[in-house]
């Protein structure tokens, strides 16, 4: 067993620990601090950790299950196969990191921050992604499936190949966005604004538009409900 693992095992299980003695769960004492470090194939189970601090760290097929983190930092990271699963996070913030198919299943990420982020194959099922800021991060192939982002403000974010499907965008705020070849399917777009946007090749399906706003943005090539908008306006005169 390597030394990283093992270190994860022993700080894993002091963790653990100090919660319990503190009352069922409840963290205490002095966070939890990750610092240039490799850590391949570690799982985290069943821990609720406030304001841990991931800083350039490297995580490969790791494994975060039940967990709990409030006020977590993830800085200069790189996640390579990394998979949370029915986690919760209440303001989290990740910067300046690259994930490379990482996966989210039953999450939370509850005020979320995503700044400066490279997404490349990134999955998010049946997660709660409301008030989360993404600002100046690039990703491709990004799948929403069933997920919630009410209220949440997107800002310079190249979102190519992205595919939200059964996904709640309401009150939703997307300005200076490049979607390339994006894909929206029953997804409930109501009271969004969409501004300074590039929305070539994107379809959107089966959506609720309802009090959308769409300001200064490149529709060429866009189709709603198999109509080009494009060319609809063309024909009206605009």
């Amino acid at each position: 067993m390597s030394a990283s693992w093992q270190a994860v095992l022993v700080i894993g299980s002091l963790v653990v620990a100090t919660f319990a003695i503190a009352g069922q769960g409840s963290a205490q004492g002095s966070p939890v601090h990750f610092e240039g470090t490799d850590l391949t194939e570690p799982e985290f189970r069943n821990l609720t950790m406030n304001s841990p601090e991931f800083y350039d760290v490297n995580l490969r097929d790791s494994l975060f299950e039940r967990c709990k983190f409030t006020n977590g930092k993830f800085t200069n990271c790189g996640f390579s196969e990394v998979s949370f699963s029915n986690s919760k996070m209440h303001k989290p913030s990740f910067s300046q990191m690259t994930l490379e198919y990482p996966s989210f299943h039953t999450g939370t990420f509850k005020y979320g921050r995503f700044e400066r982020i490279e997404f490349d194959g990134t999955r998010f099922y049946d997660c709660d992604l409301d008030d989360v800021i993404w600002e100046y991060s690039e990703s491709d192939d990004l799948h929403l499936l069933r997920c919630s982002g009410t209220d949440w403000y997107i800002e310079r974010v190249e979102l190519r190949n992205l595919r939200a499907e059964y996904f709640k965008a309401t009150s939703a705020r997307w300005s200076s966005c490049e979607f390339d070849h994006g894909y929206f399917s029953h997804t409930d777009f109501s009271f969004s604004t969409i501004e300074n946007a590039d929305l070539r090749r994107t379809t959107i399906k089966y959506s609720d538009l309802s009090d959308v706003s769409i300001e200064r943005c490149n529709i060429r090539g866009l189709e709603i409900d198999g109509v080009n908008i494009e060319e609809l306006l063309r024909k009206a005169g605009h």
